[in-house]
């Protein structure tokens, strides 16, 4: 079984890229978005359940920075750090078999977007895990614990690829084998 994180694995991340992109959909400042949308803690909320699904991100979004505009433009901005790494999905595509599924600290927004967006990159997996959606965020060893119990096979027999090294230190500490990824060959070393 392998897992792969979404941001830094799967999709290339450019967070300062979706700030400036988000300011310039807000009016806002690129340093004013970053202030109300991460620093105070709310797309950590997103990331941890807090909010039931994509629409309810939406409206606190625009009650937060007082953004009218279309839905689908709020969606492009929002999820604008994320791009598909061609180099990845192309080394999964040319690898068929083995059960494969994305395991990642985000919200319902990304969810719903990204997989709308990007239904060949998701199309790889049989297994989407966004933490929203379990009890706890990567690295918390609960939600390592979850996805081992949900996916049903001994945790020895999970191969997990992340950019972060303290999730891939809690991954090992769980019993999976892990990888911090740096590279597509760093997934080798997990697919064989």
């Amino acid at each position: 079984m392998l897992l792969v994180d979404l941001g830094g694995v799967l999709f290339s991340f450019d967070h300062e890229h979706r700030l400036n992109v988000l300011g310039e959909c807000l009016g806002l400042p690129p340093g004013r978005v970053d202030e109300l949308l991460w620093q105070s803690g709310f797309s950590a909320s997103c990331d941890a359940g807090r909010y039931r699904d994509a629409a309810a991100v939406r409206a606190q979004i625009r009650r937060v920075t007082g953004y009218a505009g279309p839905d689908e433009r709020l969606d492009t901005a929002w999820c604008s750090a994320f791009r598909p790494d061609r180099d990845v999905t192309g080394l999964l595509a040319r690898r068929p078999g083995g059960r494969r599924g994305v395991f990642t600290n985000n919200g319902p927004l990304e969810e719903e977007v990204l997989t709308r967006r990007y239904p060949d990159a998701f199309g790889l997996f049989e297994h989407l895990f966004f933490c929203w959606r379990l009890t706890a965020n990567k690295p918390d060893p609960a939600v390592y614990r979850q996805v081992t119990d949900l996916l049903a096979v001994p945790p020895g027999q999970i191969g997990f690829a992340d950019d972060s090294a303290a999730n891939v230190e809690a991954a090992l500490a769980c019993g999976w084998n892990a990888v911090r990824y740096r590279s597509p060959g760093d997934l080798g070393v997990l697919t064989g």
